[in-house]
């Protein structure tokens, strides 16, 4: 990891705390607005994806793939922003899939590190963990938005020390003789 994206990494933790809190002060309006600011993220992430495909990755080995994540990851960002329509329940539970997910995708990772003796597997297992965790709470409480809310925002900023801790760690290098 460079230093610019040390910082951004930082910035970003910093903006989702920031942003939690917030979310934690106006419990009632909490999970329109999580819907909107992860359907914006998937929208341009998208967007950033295609624009790679094009202008880059046309011409690699498997840059079909990158079109692909692509078209589904914007398609994901404009499910979402249809979403604000739909009653908060549903909402709930599509964030919570969403977080369950990103735990799902932790814990994999954690294995794939393990297997080539990384020592920060322990770190993502852990992590992993935690988000399915949140994503189990806020099914279990389904019926109180606000409780929701806090534990969503508890999730988040969980989520956003890790990006912290992980922007001052030092990067491993795997050097193949």
């Amino acid at each position: 990891m460079s230093k610019i994206q040390r910082v951004r990494s930082v910035i970003a933790g910093l903006l989702i705390i920031a942003g939690s809190l917030i979310l934690i002060a106006f419990p009632e309006r909490a999970l329109l607005i999580m819907a909107g600011i992860l359907s914006l993220s998937l929208f341009i992430y998208g967007i950033r994806r295609l624009i790679y495909y094009f202008t880059m990755a046309r011409h690699m080995v498997g840059g079909r793939i990158i079109l692909y994540i692509g078209i589904v990851i914007l398609d994901f960002g404009m499910f979402t922003m249809m979403m604000t329509n739909i009653p908060k329940m549903y909402i709930a539970l599509y964030l919570s899939g969403v977080f369950a997910f990103t735990g799902l995708i932790d814990i994999a990772r954690s294995i794939e590190t393990m297997t080539v003796r990384s020592s920060s597997w322990k770190f993502r297992l852990i992590s992993g963990v935690i988000n399915i965790v949140v994503a189990s709470l806020c099914i279990v409480f389904i019926n109180s938005t606000e409780m929701i809310v806090y534990i969503y925002c508890a999730g988040l900023i969980y989520s956003a020390i890790a990006r912290i801790v992980t922007a001052f760690r030092k990067t491993e290098i795997i050097y193949i003789q």
